[in-house]
């Protein structure tokens, strides 16, 4: 494994808050990244200016006191931060609201700013409310995507997308390399944040990409969190009952006699049944 100073490839890893982050996974998930491998402080963060992208009336600026007690206005801006070194690889985070308006124009904007850091990888990261229990395993999809101008046709889905989608395939038409991984979250949560989902991203994001990524601090949050959602069902009778359903219909659809395999061979078995009926 090349040392941690060397550096083999570079990539950005995006995530945007809003409408593409259920339960703040892939926010978490980059927050995650940025407290475990650390930021470069020798290489500058990019910011792209949120005026002529963002409704300030849907993400509004912030103001608090900073470190010298002064009050600050903090704007929806995206931040492209580079992180030090990992595993021989050069990591660019992209975080920031999902905008408004010109969704072509911020997504060329970004694209122009990776060209120039030399990346060859664009991922992003999603997630959605989904009817899945947060006693099983999250679904979470992986879609690869190089030099191919399609939007993400590895799954089935056709509907609403939101800024993610748009970004890898203005990407893959610009020659650059995507990888799209989204988890699927409960949709019983609320707002509340869900580790659990942010920790399927990095373990996903980890394989993918044959990086060992520092969960342990997450693992215990990942656990503290379905305690608290156990005790939230046992004290609430109807998401109980809706859980109970949830784990019914997800155990009965990964059985191996609930698989396509196995229903189109008993289906054709049935009709060879009835041919041989008709013979006789």
């Amino acid at each position: 494994m090349p040392a941690n100073d060397e550096v083999i490839r570079t990539i950005a890893i995006a995530a945007f808050g809003g409408w593409n982050d259920a339960g703040t996974a892939s926010s978490e998930a980059l927050s995650h990244l940025m407290n475990t491998i650390g930021v470069d402080e020798n290489a500058p963060t990019h910011t792209i200016d949120a005026n002529g992208y963002v409704d300030f009336q849907i993400n509004r600026p912030l103001i608090a006191r900073d470190s010298e007690g002064q009050r600050r206005v903090t704007w929806p801006h995206t931040q492209i931060i580079p992180l030090l070194p990992h595993q021989g690889t050069r990591i660019l985070l992209i975080t920031g609201p999902e905008p408004s308006f010109n969704w072509t124009g911020y997504c060329e904007e970004i694209l122009d700013r990776i060209d120039i850091e030399g990346c060859t990888l664009l991922v992003t990261l999603g997630a959605l409310l989904a009817d899945t229990p947060h006693t099983r395993p999250l679904p979470t999809t992986v879609t690869w995507s190089s030099h191919t101008p399609q939007v993400a046709d590895a799954n089935d889905y056709e509907g609403p997308i939101g800024i993610p989608t748009i970004l890898n395939d203005i990407a893959v038409e610009a020659g650059v390399g995507t990888l799209a991984v989204w988890v699927q979250v409960p949709n019983y949560v609320g707002q509340n944040p869900v580790p659990k989902a942010a920790w399927y991203l990095l373990t996903t994001l980890g394989r993918e990409l044959d990086m060992q990524i520092p969960l342990e601090e997450l693992d215990e949050d990942v656990r503290a969190w379905e305690r608290g959602m156990d005790a939230m069902a046992n004290e609430e009778e109807d998401i109980k009952h809706y859980i109970e359903q949830l784990e019914s219909l997800r155990d009965a659809t990964e059985l191996p006699e609930a698989s396509g395999e196995r229903i189109a061979s008993e289906f054709e078995q049935f009709l060879r049944s009835r041919e041989d009926g008709q013979e006789n």
